[in-house]
């Protein structure tokens, strides 16, 4: 597979490397962390799902913790 050399400042490596699970490469950390791209369809998000691809090391449990909260504070807020 072709590869591209990129800089980053030091502290953004630092951030990067600290993200990384064992064992896995830093294309694979920038994967996991950024969005499909801005053109995919629900069509190609489909496919993503379907191949059991789309969603592949998200910490579920993380969001699920997240969502709740953000409903929480909602329900904190005066009427």
């Amino acid at each position: 597979m072709p590869s591209k050399t990129i800089s980053l400042e030091t502290d953004a490596y630092e951030r990067l490397k600290a993200t990384r699970r064992t064992g896995e490469s830093f294309s694979a950390v920038v994967r996991r962390l950024t969005l499909p791209p801005a053109h995919a369809t629900l069509r190609d998000l489909k496919k993503d799902m379907d191949a059991g691809i789309f969603g592949r090391g998200v910490d579920w449990t993380a969001v699920k913790r997240a969502v709740a909260g953000r409903r929480r504070s909602r329900d904190l807020r005066p009427t």
